[in-house]
C-alpha cells in the first residue's frame, strides 16, 4: 500500500481555529462477498436429453463442500501469472442460510473510490474451483482423500502456497463409475461493477483486477465444467431393426444381464487444470475405460441360474439413472467403439437346471468417432438387439415316385 493513511471508519476532525466540529465519513472496509452460479454443460450426440449436472442448487446443498478460492492482492499492478496467492489460499466457501460464507472474512483494499483519495487503485484477483477439497499440506499442495490420507483420485494436488503462479489442480479420473467428479472452474458471470460504477471484465472472462465493491455487491462466479461427460444408457431392443423410442419388452421369463462394458478409443484419464485459463496440460490417456461397477439391477457375472436382478429393460436405466463418466478432454480424446459382455437368460423347466443361458461378447466400432471436448456431455445409448427365435412348420408331401410292388398271398394260377 503506497502513500496511504489509516483512518477510523468515522473520524472527527476538529479545526483548532474555530469551535465548529465537522464529521467526515472516509472509506469503510467492505467484506469480500461471493455469488455463485453453476453453468450447464452443452449437450452432444444421441438423444439430446439433459443427463443432469452440478447445479447452483446442488452446490448450495448442505451435503456439498462448497467451492475453493485462491485470492491474489497485487496492489496497483494488474494480475500476472507469476503472482503468489497472498490474499486467499484454497479458502473454503459454503452456503449457509441464503448466502455464501467463509472464514476468516477478508476485506477489500480501500485504495479506490471517490470517498478517499489515493495514488493507487488496489486490485484483487480470484481463481475458484469446485468441489472443494481440503489440503493435507498447503506447503506442498497435497490434498486429503476424505480421510487423513493423500488423495490418489479426483483432485490429488494443487499449487503450493509458496509458489508464485496460477492456481493449478492435478486431477485423476476415478476408476469407479460411482465416484465420478464433476470438476468445475470459475469465471466471471457478467461484467463486474465496482464501488464507483465502473465495469470490469466481461462474461466468461477471468475474475481478475477487481477493485472495491459496493456494500451490497458480490463477486459473481459462474462455474464451468472442466471435464467432458459421457452418459451411458443400456436398453434391449426386441425385434426392431433400428433404435426406436418404444419397443416391446422381452418375453416373460427372459432377462438380459450385463457382465462388463468397456469404452474403446483415446480416453483422457488425468491432467492439470489451470484455474486462470481453464485449459488442461500434461494430460494422459488410455486406450480403454472399463465401466465398473455397473448398476446392480442389470449386473451379473457368468450366471448359472436364472438371475434375481431385474435385468436390462427396453426403457433403459430410467430417468436420471444413466451411468455418468467424467473424463479429461485430453488432446485427441475420442470414443471409437464399445465392447460388452451380456447374457440372455430364459426360464425353461424342461432343461436341466431350469434355464437356458446364452453368453454374448460383442464389439462395435462406431461409424464416426465421438470427439471429446471440454464442457460437453455425450449420450451413448448401448442397444442390445434381441431377435426372437420364430418357428414355422410345413408338412412335406409324400414322394410317390416309387413303383408299386404286388405281393401274392398266394399267387392265383389259371
Amino acid at each position: 500500500m503506497k502513500k496511504s493513511l489509516i483512518f477510523a471508519a468515522v473520524a472527527a476532525v476538529v479545526l483548532s481555529a474555530c469551535s465548529k466540529v465537522d464529521t467526515y465519513k472516509v472509506s469503510e472496509q467492505e467484506a469480500v462477498s461471493f455469488g455463485v452460479y453453476a453453468g450447464k454443460a452443452a449437450t452432444k450426440a444421441v438423444s439430446g436429453t439433459d443427463y443432469g449436472t452440478v447445479t447452483t442448487a446442488s452446490l448450495q446443498a448442505a451435503a456439498s463442500n462448497g467451492f475453493g478460492v485462491f485470492g491474489y492482492y497485487t496492489d496497483a499492478a494488474p494480475y500476472a501469472s507469476n503472482t503468489k496467492a497472498n490474499f486467499m489460499y484454497n479458502q473454503q466457501v459454503t452456503y449457509s442460510g441464503s448466502a455464501w460464507t467463509y472464514s476468516p472474512v477478508k476485506y477489500w483494499p480501500n485504495e479506490h473510490g471517490s470517498s478517499a483519495a489515493s495514488d493507487d487503485v488496489d486490485k484483487l484477483t480470484f481463481l475458484a474451483y469446485a468441489p472443494y477439497v481440503e489440503n493435507l499440506s498447503a506447503a506442498d499442495g497435497t490434498v486429503k482423500d476424505g480421510t487423513a490420507a493423500a488423495a490418489t483420485e479426483g483432485i490429488t494436488a494443487m499449487t503450493k502456497n509458496t509458489e508464485a503462479k496460477d492456481a493449478i489442480l492435478t486431477f485423476v479420473v476415478p476408476a469407479s463409475s460411482e465416484e465420478q467428479i464433476d470438476l468445475l472452474y470459475g469465471v466471471m458471470k457478467d461484467g463486474y461493477t465496482d464501488v464507483e460504477g465502473a465495469t470490469i471484465g466481461a462474461a466468461n472472462s477471468p475474475l481478475e483486477n477487481l477493485t472495491k465493491q459496493k456494500t451490497d455487491g458480490k463477486v459473481e462466479i459462474l462455474f464451468k465444467h472442466a471435464l467432458a461427460k459421457i452418459a451411458i444408457d443400456i436398453k434391449d431392443v426386441v425385434d426392431a431393426v433400428s433404435p426406436v423410442t418404444s419397443v416391446d419388452p422381452a418375453s416373460d421369463g427372459t432377462k438380459v444381464v450385463v457382465e462388463s462394458l468397456t469404452l474403446k478409443g483415446t480416453i483422457g484419464t488425468d491432467g492439470k487444470l489451470n484455474l486462470y485459463t481453464g485449459a488442461w496440460s500434461d494430460t494422459a490417456s488410455g486406450a480403454s475405460f472399463d465401466v465398473t461397477p455397473l448398476p446392480s439391477d442389470i449386473y451379473s457375472s457368468a450366471p448359472t441360474t436364472y438371475p434375481t436382478v431385474d435385468g436390462v429393460k427396453e426403457t433403459g436405466l430410467g430417468t436420471g439413472n444413466t451411468i455418468d463418466l467424467m473424463v479429461v478432454p485430453a488432446a485427441g480424446a475420442e470414443i471409437t467403439g464399445v465392447e460388452i459382455t451380456y447374457y440372455i437368460c430364459t426360464e425353461d423347466s424342461q432343461l436341466e437346471g431350469g434355464v437356458s443361458i446364452v453368453k454374448n461378447v460383442i464389439s462395435k466400432n462406431l461409424g464416426t468417432a465421438i470427439t471429446i471436448e471440454q464442457g460437453k456431455q455425450y449420450g451413448l445409448n448401448v442397444l442390445l438387439g434381441l431377435t426372437s427365435v420364430k418357428l414355422d412348420a410345413t408338412v412335406d408331401d409324400w414322394d410317390d415316385s416309387a413303383a408299386d410292388t404286388d405281393v401274392d398271398l398266394p399267387k392265383n394260377v389259371a
